[in-house]
């Protein structure tokens, strides 16, 4: 085989993984029953997010693309100087959130909050599963580690929460409309 046609297969074969692997933004839609920040109010460093949650692609132009809704809990915590943080008014920005994620706990509105980063065909993340092969959820850490941000049961007990990322804050979704679909798949998630 020649060296141009070696290049042309090499090719070839880049552009088919790349099909076969896609990547981009992750947000979070949901209803909220409660949360639970630890350790305390006073001092947040933590929080356990409870209700139904699915996921949506943010692919900007593309369509939003939502997984099946799943009941149970997600975990954060705050960034840290250890994750390279050290911007104080994302921290205020995240403990704002997290009260905002407070204040709709119950009230059976539908949400959608954050914003991660995926790698791997969206269609294979579930938010029940954790995976150490693609399609994964990333840390949005330096170094891009990967995240545990799927959606815990109730029988879990709380370790390794995902450091929470922020994106436009809280956004409430109406249920007709465009939203109508994924508001009732989170609403029948929570009588599961």
């Amino acid at each position: 085989m020649n060296a141009s046609r070696r290049v042309l297969v090499i090719v070839g074969l880049l552009a088919g993984a790349t099909h076969l692997t896609a990547s981009g933004p992750l947000g979070i839609y949901g209803i909220v029953e409660k949360v639970v920040v630890e350790p305390n109010e006073q001092a947040p460093e933590r929080i356990q997010v409870w209700g139904a949650f699915a996921y949506v692609d943010g692919i900007a132009g593309e369509g939003l693309t939502v997984s099946t809704a799943r009941r149970g809990y997600l975990y954060f915590r705050l960034p840290t100087s250890a994750d390279g943080f050290t911007n104080q008014s994302q921290e205020v920005a995240i403990k704002r959130e997290w009260a905002d994620l407070k204040a709709v706990a119950g009230t059976g509105q539908a949400i959608g909050f954050g914003r991660w980063g995926y790698i791997g065909g969206f269609g294979g993340l579930r938010p029940d599963m954790r995976s150490n092969m693609p399609p994964y959820i990333l840390e949005g850490a330096p170094g891009n580690p990967r995240t545990d941000l799927r959606v815990r049961p109730a029988s879990e007990p709380p370790v390794s929460p995902a450091l929470y990322q922020t994106n436009t804050g809280i956004v409430r979704l109406p249920e007709a409309g465009s939203h109508a679909a994924i508001v009732k798949q989170l609403k029948d998630a929570l009588t599961r």
